[in-house]
């Protein structure tokens, strides 16, 4: 006979009914997130405007069946998986440095972020078991059909050079490929370069290999786990250094790249490929490997010259401030001039007419940050030159979101003064202001690289006239290298 309530309270409470508590499961990181999915396409539009082109070549490579590990190079803080958020397509989990998950708040965030902490041996021997936790995690991340993106160095590194992988990416693919039985999981190759590391608005080139399977290392994982590791770290090893701009010659890395710069043009005529990102990535590529041939091969006097002769051009650009890449990449004098008189002629009509210094006051009043070089005040402020770009990357992100809230509520709000023309247009008129952001932002690249170029070849071309001695000698050198080569 059921119990009333009345009689139910009467009793002693070891024989009152009790409601189990329900304990809420934490959500998988890999789980749908609305807010995520909203600012994620917010996210990938800023970091393509981040740079002036961004190239991805090979997204035929990314399986279309089974699970798959994309393992970048890493040479910035953030900037590579930013790139891999842009190309895969479904939202990656991320795995970092357990330093930065810290703070409580921090870690919040970079959950939300949908990134995981992994322990190393600096964090301490007692904090590596907690590694666990994190395997685990990833492991249903694969198996859930979602991408996992490890950096495949495991450290960033600011250099054209691939550095010594570790092994917790092999352990997790061997782990999860056990757990998936006869179901594919690949691990993608994906190699990554920067035309510059600091400055915004440089050129991203994403290469995309030819995905790894796992499963032919099972065999050994089964019997000799490091063995089998060790194995998928050199099949790694050896793709992603084909994909990715790798000078192995760390003595004489600043050399190598120093020709990569100079005789890019004469190798790209040669091959007959027109000036792009994509092209001049390929060119350097192929004159490291050269310089490798050379050092490794018979040839080490040829090589030793090559050297010399790139030395003295850093000694000789760098006394008189002149980008390397202008040696063979700069504008004649009649483009330079033709340039310089279509800024003036714009500028002069600026002045003069009204309506223009209507239009460009407004675009500026939308977009200062067009004009704003932000990337020369972090970099006193952040010593390690890995992390600028990142940074420069997120301070223009955010304020470029909080000032498009507020620039369309003060237009919205103020309708006198010198917008009193428009009163008519009422709140829209912020609304048009707001929409001004983007199309700003999209067009600050190539504006930027173009007021660059501009003032860089203005330089080369003042240098030619009144260092015509030193300046001679160097094009002597560079024709002695492209000669040569």
């Amino acid at each position: 006979m059921p119990l009333d309530n009345s009689t139910e309270n009467s009793l002693p409470d070891c024989f009152r009914k009790t409601t189990p508590k329900v304990t809420k499961m934490p959500k998988a990181i890999q789980e749908n997130n609305k807010i995520y999915n909203l600012l994620s396409p917010l996210v990938q539009f800023g970091t393509r405007c981040h740079y002036n082109r961004f190239d991805v070549h090979g997204l035929e490579n990314l399986p279309a069946e089974g699970a798959y590990i994309i393992a970048p190079c890493h040479q910035q803080c953030l900037m590579e998986p930013l790139a891999v958020l842009c190309f895969a397509p479904k939202p990656p989990v991320f795995l970092a440095r357990a330093d930065i998950f810290a703070r409580a708040s921090i870690r919040a965030i970079l959950t939300f972020l949908k990134i995981l902490p992994v322990y190393r041996i600096r964090d301490g021997q007692s904090n590596l078991s907690k590694n666990n936790t994190t395997f685990d995690a990833s492991r249903k991340v694969l198996l859930d059909g979602f991408p996992l993106c490890l950096m495949a160095e495991g450290r960033h590194n600011n250099r054209h050079h691939l550095l010594k992988m570790g092994k917790g990416m092999f352990r997790i693919a061997g782990e999860t490929q056990m757990k998936m039985g006869r179901s594919p999981l690949y691990i993608v190759p994906t190699g990554i370069d920067f035309d510059d590391y600091e400055r915004p608005y440089s050129n991203l080139v994403v290469n995309i290999g030819t995905p790894i399977p796992v499963q032919p290392f099972m065999d050994d994982y089964r019997n000799n786990e490091p063995l089998a590791l060790n194995r998928m770290r050199d099949a790694l090893t050896k793709a992603l250094s084909s994909l990715m701009h790798d000078i192995r010659d760390e003595d004489h890395y600043d050399e190598i790249m120093t020709l990569c710069n100079v005789l890019n043009r004469e190798m790209r005529h040669r091959e007959g490929l027109h000036n792009s990102p994509w092209n001049r990535f390929l060119m350097r590529q192929r004159i490291s490997l050269e310089m490798d041939r050379l050092a490794a091969g018979n040839t080490e006097g040829k090589f030793l010259s090559l050297v010399k002769k790139s030395g003295f051009l850093i000694d000789q650009c760098r006394r008189l401030h002149l980008p390397q890449r202008l040696l063979s990449e700069h504008w004649t004098l009649a483009g330079t001039l033709l340039a310089l008189s279509f800024v003036v002629a714009f500028a002069a009509a600026v002045m003069w007419v009204p309506f223009l210094r209507w239009i460009v006051c407004f675009c500026l009043l939308c977009y200062p940050l067009l004009v704003l070089p932000t990337h020369l005040v972090v970099k006193p402020l952040i010593a390690d030159p890995q992390f600028r770009s990142s940074i420069n990357f997120g301070v223009r992100f955010f304020l470029s979101i909080l000032y498009a809230v507020v620039i369309g509520v003060v237009m919205a709000c103020c309708q006198g003064g010198w917008m009193s023309r428009l009163a008519d247009i009422g709140a829209w008129w912020g609304v048009a202001a707001v929409a001004m952001v983007p199309i700003e932002a999209a067009l600050a690249g190539p504006l930027t690289v173009f007021s660059r170029n501009l003032f860089s070849n203005l330089h080369y071309w003042l240098l030619r006239l009144f260092c015509h001695h030193s300046m001679r000698g160097i094009k002597d050198i560079c024709r002695s290298l492209e000669k040569n080569f």
